[in-house]
């Protein structure tokens, strides 16, 4: 036996990218990691469990009516919990998760959410993009004071995320022997306060753990943050990262004209962006746009409807937030995916778009360039050059899907979580066996 393995990981069927990818990663890892002849323990950060709830709230639209909430959370406490055991079995037990932690965990949530619902613009404010990284630290800390008591110091530890949560876990619950590694599904942040504090907490794992390596998704987090190569030497990129979900229906039929944009709707997504481009759209063409996916939060929202308004667009459709069933039926019908993120680590809606034969216009940045390049399918433009997006769109809606032969390398190189999972297990492997 090699010894204790610490893993700290989110992994919920949600409809965010790093949770969704450790929900299909961990059983296949843990089982392959257990078979290298590791001991391992799973940690889930409580802002995990917190964000799993506060996702499903939304989506059912509860948020409003908090005297309802008490029911409604021992629903989700019980299906996280539910997901928990099966993505155990799915493992073949190759993990081991401390029932009594997670119960604790409930419980602190529960009683914070309480208080949220109470205190909605208190915690409106705290929770705002500028203040969130340093919330999510402090709230992590507090639940880990309380519990780290629980975790025996392991010989390794890894985290399958790069969130402040999860490096604030890390951090805690090793000791100064511990070698630690992390995986980059994003970089560190873009606004100055996201940088600040997760470069310092990377630094404290630095300094209080042997940081033996950093993983990445793809070149994108590393390019992104380049004082990682400060913190640490061994700084590699798994290749494939990510993989097609067998749910992605593969489809190249004539579509209709039409454009579609899905996931979460955030300023760091280009929502704004795309309304001012629609807005040149609209005078060129009789075209819908449909939108898909959750608003990051109620200022956004406002927004989204105020620009709707100033520019008076009458062919903008918001569509909610779907289940990927039904998410896959409306997307496959059309012709064209319009994606003005400014930030990705590699772009699961774009791959998905491709395999569903969408011709797609973006942003030009580090992620999209180094995955799709070459792509004849996949068209980008300037970043922040919303004229640009716009005269593209209208270029591309009557463009056949091309099966050129990058597009069916892309498709072929991510085609396995199974793949994920072995290539991220030989990288890790080889990290935590390094002499230190």
């Amino acid at each position: 036996m090699r010894g204790l393995l610490l893993i700290i990981s989110m992994p919920f069927k949600v409809g965010i990218g790093g949770f969704l990818r450790s929900y299909y990663v961990l059983p296949k890892l843990t089982r392959l990691l257990k078979e290298n002849g590791y001991q391992i323990e799973l940690y889930i950060p409580a802002n995990a469990l917190r964000t799993f709830i506060k996702f499903h709230l939304r989506t059912r639209q509860h948020e409003q009516t908090s005297h309802k909430h008490g029911d409604v959370l021992d629903e989700l406490f019980g299906s996280a919990f539910d997901e928990i055991n099966w993505l155990e079995k799915q493992s073949k037990y190759a993990f081991t998760v401390n029932e009594t932690l997670i119960k604790k965990s409930i419980e602190y949530n529960r009683l914070t959410l309480s208080k949220e619902f109470k205190q909605a613009s208190l915690f409106n404010v705290i929770l705002s993009e500028e203040l969130r990284p340093l919330f999510i630290h402090f709230y992590e800390k507090k639940f880990l004071d309380s519990i780290k008591s629980y975790f025996p110091k392991p010989i390794y530890g890894y985290s399958m995320h790069e969130t402040a949560d999860a490096v604030t876990a890390l951090t805690a619950l090793s000791s100064k022997e511990t070698k630690t590694s992390i995986l980059l599904q994003l970089d560190l942040g873009k606004k100055i306060v996201d940088k600040v504090v997760n470069i310092r907490l990377f630094e404290d794992l630095h300094r209080k753990t042997k940081l033996v390596g950093i993983l990445s998704v793809s070149p994108a987090p590393i390019v992104e943050t380049p004082k990682l190569h400060h913190l640490c030497n061994n700084v590699e990129v798994l290749v494939p990262g990510v993989a097609l979900d067998e749910d992605v229906p593969r489809l190249y039929e004539r579509k209709d004209p039409g454009v579609i944009y899905y996931g979460r709707i955030s300023k760091e997504k280009g929502i704004f962006d795309l309304l001012k481009a629609w807005s040149i759209v609209e005078k060129k063409e009789d075209v819908m746009l449909y939108v898909i996916g959750r608003f990051e939060d109620y200022r956004t929202m406002a927004k989204f409807e105020k620009i709707i308004k100033k520019y008076r667009l009458k062919r903008v459709v918001y569509l909610g937030h779907l289940d990927r069933r039904k998410l896959f039926e409306i997307v496959r019908r059309f012709s064209t995916l319009a994606y003005p993120s400014y930030r990705d680590s590699f772009s699961m809606v774009v791959l998905e778009s491709i395999a569903m034969g969408l011709r797609v216009v973006a942003y030009d940045i580090p992620a999209l360039n180094y995955v799709y390049r070459g792509c004849k399918n996949v068209i980008m433009v300037p970043l922040g050059d919303f004229e640009q997006l716009a005269l593209n769109i209208v270029k591309n809606l009557e463009k056949p899907f091309e099966k050129d032969e990058v597009t069916k390398q892309i498709l072929r190189l991510y085609s396995s979580w199974e793949r994920v999972a072995l290539e991220e297990c030989k990288h890790l492997n080889k990290l935590l066996n390094l002499k230190s």
